[in-house]
Parts: structure tokens; sequence; C-alpha cells
């Protein structure tokens, strides 16, 4: 089923917003088996948004619409789609009963609010319960789902109604099974390269491939009639997969890296402590987003000068003068220092010239150093990752939990990511 997503509001096409809605349920909706023709920017103006609505219905089987459902005078969307459409505004009363019931909880009117009771004729709110009026329109046979363009009511609404919905309306007896592997240490074409056979092997199997640096995410989708043609496919491809890209597939579908490194310390009865200098906190932040890290995750420490360094994590005077806070002894310190301070069995630290100034010609911008301490010894890398300041950071946040995942996983002290050419 072909359909395209309609993106409302002039912060969206000035730039002062950054919209992540489109993304998500782009995903989501690709995800669930379902095309996407294209996506449309529209700032808000009344006659822009009846064009786009009237072009829609020429051209797709379903549409997403977010943004304009607001109470400002900005938010027009449902006085397009009233026009556009042929249908008037009408009084929703489950909507009108919540905004009486708000006045009477704060004591004083809201009367900008009375604009989110007013919807088109046939419009049927989605979450009447909720606490924005997002609703479905079908005409002509397509269904039309108007959402908010606040992140947080949005993401629910697509999951928890509009995808149900979409199910039953579009339905045509297709089966659909797909995975997503999120791969690190392989680019884009070196992973095209190895499923060149794989990719023509079978009808209504495909590949994705979709960067999403530091990562790159490779998408299995099978499409059929017959669901157990489509589970044998799939289950073929899948395998293939895992043989093909091994050790460098580090999550599968929505499980993250740091969350496989959770578990995996978890299992191994292990705890984790973090020294950053060049990250700044990254390594730690990726970690503590994980709910329950406290389990496994003891202490991260951001030493970022010399003195710091020092007082913290008692790297000796001596082998900052002499080899420099980016080196090999360096790291090593800042790893032991790390894992002695908190009486962890893991230490990792992360030293390095993010850019875009700071390099030398022994120590390019790019140049990191990581340690990994580990109860039996400490490993040392060099690496040089290429691109901006966060580029570097973000590869070298990556490429250490990478390499504390390969350790737990397969006891290897030999990184994912091939690091330069390593001098001490």
């Amino acid at each position: 089923m072909h359909g395209e997503i309609i993106a409302i509001g002039d912060e969206l096409i000035s730039g002062k917003v950054l919209n992540t809605t489109c993304g998500f349920v782009a995903n989501r909706l690709f995800c669930s088996g379902y095309l996407i023709d294209k996506i449309t920017f529209i700032g808000d103006d009344l006659d822009a948004i009846r064009r786009t609505i009237l072009s829609a219905i020429e051209s797709s089987e379903y549409v997403i619409i977010t943004g304009g459902l607001g109470p400002t005078s900005d938010d027009i969307t449902n006085e397009a789609v009233a026009k556009a459409l042929g249908r008037h505004l009408v009084l929703n009363k489950a909507i009108w009963g919540k905004i009486k019931e708000a006045e009477q909880h704060l004591g004083r009117p809201l009367p900008l609010w009375e604009k989110l009771a007013w919807l088109p004729d046939g419009a049927e709110v989605l979450n009447p319960e909720g606490h924005s009026a997002g609703y479905l329109l079908i005409h002509q046979d397509i269904p039309f789902f108007f959402l908010p363009g606040v992140p947080e009511q949005l993401e629910n609404q697509m999951v928890q109604q509009v995808l149900p919905r979409l199910k039953v309306l579009l339905a045509q007896g297709l089966e659909v099974r797909q995975q997503t592997f999120k791969v690190f240490g392989l680019s884009e074409t070196e992973i095209n390269l190895l499923f060149k056979d794989l990719e023509s092997s079978q009808d209504g199997l495909s590949i994705g491939y979709y960067p999403n640096s530091p990562e790159v995410n490779v998408t299995v989708t099978v499409k059929g009639r017959d669901p157990k043609k489509v589970a044998q496919v799939f289950d073929m491809a899948s395998k293939r997969i895992e043989e093909l890209l091994g050790r460098y597939i580090v999550a599968v579908n929505e499980d993250s890296l740091e969350e496989r490194v959770g578990r995996l310390l978890l299992k191994n009865g292990g705890v984790l402590a973090t020294a950053e200098s060049c990250t700044g906190g990254l390594l730690g932040q990726r970690l503590t987003s994980i709910p329950g890290s406290s389990d496994w995750f003891d202490r991260g420490v951001i030493t970022y000068s010399n003195r710091s360094k020092e007082e913290v994590l008692g790297i000796s005077h001596e082998t900052l003068s002499h080899h420099g806070a980016v080196s090999y002894q360096t790291a090593k310190e800042m790893a032991e220092g790390i894992k002695r301070l908190a009486g962890t069995n893991y230490g990792l630290a992360i030293t390095g010239i993010a850019g875009p100034s700071g390099g030398t010609a022994q120590r390019p911008v790019g140049t990191v150093y990581i340690a990994m301490a580990t109860p039996e010894r400490t490993a040392v890398e060099r690496f040089h990752f290429p691109g901006t300041r966060h580029m570097v950071q973000a590869l070298a946040a990556e490429t250490a939990l990478d390499w504390l995942r390969r350790y737990l996983d397969y006891g290897t002290y030999v990184p994912g990511y091939r690091p330069a050419r390593h001098t001490k």
C-alpha cells in the first residue's frame, strides 16, 4: 500500500524546529510493511495545505498529516481540511467536555481551547481520553490520519491508534516479516557487497541499507500471500545475514548496543566504570540512558584537563609530561585508575583529539586511544576516526562499547573497528 506523509508548520520550513516526527512515522510504517512514496513539508498556509490534500487524494492510498491541530491562530489544519474536502467544522462533544473539565480544574476559562473541539464533519477522534485531538477522516475510501505535531503525543497515537487502524482498513491478506540488524565496523558498501547474491535469491525478499551513524541498519523484509512461504524465506534470509555479518551485529530491532553490553555484564557478573576525556561524558550518557543500568554501571568521570587526570585517576605526572594526555600510556592508566577508584572489574577509558584543532603530524585530529581494563589485563588501541568533532566523539564512544561487547561475548581483545597502525 502506497501512502504519503504531510508535515505542516512554518517552524518546519524555516528550520527553526528540527522535524523528527516524520522520521518516526516513516520508520513505523516501513516496519509494518507500508510504503511511503513521498514526505511533504508545507507552512501554515491555508491554500497550500488545501492543494496538498487534494493532490494526495489523486496519488495515495493513505495519508498521515502532522501538525496544525493546536489552539493558536497559526493552527489552521482543520480549517484547510474542511475547505479542501467540502466538509463543515462541527463541535465534537467529547473534546468539548474535556475542555470544560479542564477549566473547572484550573478555575479559569480557556478561551482559545474551544478551537480544539471543532473538527471536520465525519472525523473520528483517535483517543477520546487522550490530551490531543488526533483523528481519522475517511474521504473517497482514503484514510486520512491527522496527528499532533508534538513528538511525544504523535508517537503515542501512531503506535497505539494509527497502526492498528491501518491494519484493518488496508488489509489485503499480505503477510509481512521484517527484522533490522544494527551493524558497526563495516561500511554500507561493504555490507551491500556481502549480500549481492542473497538480494536476488527469492521473490518477495528485499534488503535495505540505512546509515544511522555510527551504525548501519540492515533491514530484511519478506512479503507474500503465503504465510508459510514468507516465514521460510524470512528465516533463511535472517540466518544467512547473521552468518555473513557475524560479530559485526551489535543489536537487533529495538535493542541497542548499550543494552546488550548491560545484559552481558550482568551475565558475567561484571560492573563497569568509565573515564572519558575527548568524549566528554558521551559514553556515560549512553550507558545511563538504559533503565536499570545501576545494576551494572557504577560511575563515569570526565577528566578533561591533565590536572583532573592526576587528581581523580592518579595518572602520574611523569606519564602526562613525557607521553602527553593523548597516548597509549595515559589511556592505560586512565582505565586502570577508574577501575581501581570504583572497585569494579571493568574499566573503559577514552582520550583523544576530537578537533577541529589540536592535532599534530604525529597525532592528527581524530587520533583516539581507547583502553579496556578487564579482570585479566588492560588492552589499549590507537584509532584514527574521520569526520567532524561530533563524528569523532560518536565513533569513539561506539568503538569503546563495541570492544567491551566483543570481549564479554567472545573473549576477544581485538576491537571490531579497524584501527590505524598502532604506535606507542
